[in-house]
């Protein structure tokens, strides 16, 4: 089976982390916004809160929204450590994964680079041969005798789409009329494909074809090479298949040099892995 884009392409997600781009503030261009009971707030602060905001509210919180979040928090903050939230267990979790995120994004944005992208996407190019693909319509039938049937009808000049709409068991049918659109051999079932991709476009299949889903009468609308994806196309998903290997490798490496002991609910040992 030939690996589509997107399997070949595709993220450990679990581990997989956004590279943030931290814009740099001159120290005469990152001006004093407010003062909180001493502690002076800067320009670099109010945009630091605004890329963790979602990002609709942060493409339309005007300055002074932003500004009254800031000082608002750093109160709560403040009134919070004077209750002694800062050692609640939960509290310190928090501040763990927020460490662990930060950590990943500086060495991510290090490490995916421009350059390590477009190698990314060369080898993918390198190791990708180009994929034939076919544009299909099928009816599916529940029995052959049915399937034989509706061969026998398009024969005599029955329209595919509206035919499949009103006799596929394939609930899509009714609005597509069958049309499954451009698909590589391995994207459908092998018997599925073996009868797709002898037939030429225009090919109505003689017989029909058994899958595990019931008997299908398929036509063949069109054949083609499928393009690549552009390099713009492709970014984000290298970029997120590249954050994915360097975060496991990340934490490999500073496994490798602690030292780590395990033990079971019952308090015991067992080998750290």
């Amino acid at each position: 089976m030939k690996m589509s884009f997107a399997a070949y392409f595709a993220a450990p997600a679990a581990l997989a982390l956004a590279v943030a781009v931290m814009p740099a503030y001159a120290a005469d261009k990152n001006p004093v916004v407010a003062e909180v009971n001493g502690t002076k707030v800067m320009e670099s602060d109010l945009a630091t809160y605004q890329r963790s905001l979602p990002p609709q509210m942060a493409a339309q919180a005007p300055f002074e929204v932003l500004q009254d979040m800031v000082v608002n928090n750093m109160l709560i903050a403040d009134q919070a450590k004077k209750e002694g939230l800062e050692k609640d267990p939960e509290v310190k979790q928090l501040y763990q994964q927020v460490l662990v995120k930060m950590w990943m994004n500086k060495h991510l944005k290090a490490e995916i680079t421009t350059a390590a992208i477009k190698a990314a996407y060369d080898g993918y190019l390198a190791n990708t041969k180009p994929q034939d693909e076919v544009r299909a319509r099928h009816i599916l039938l529940e029995t052959e005798d049915q399937a034989k049937a509706v061969i026998a009808e398009l024969k005599k000049g029955a329209d595919f789409a509206e035919t499949a709409k009103s006799k596929s068991k394939d609930p899509s049918a009714k609005q597509n009329g069958g049309d499954l659109g451009y698909f590589t051999e391995g994207e459908m079932v092998p018997q599925f494909s073996a009868a797709a991709f002898a037939m030429k476009a225009g090919d109505l299949s003689d017989a029909p074809v058994q899958s595990q889903f019931g008997w299908h009468v398929i036509k063949v609308e069109d054949r083609r090479t499928a393009t690549p994806p552009t390099l713009e196309q492709a970014t984000p998903a290298i970029r997120e298949e590249l954050a994915g290997k360097l975060a496991q490798k990340l934490v490999s490496d500073v496994r490798a040099k602690a030292k780590v002991k395990l033990f079971d609910r019952d308090g015991k040992a067992v080998d750290a892995k």
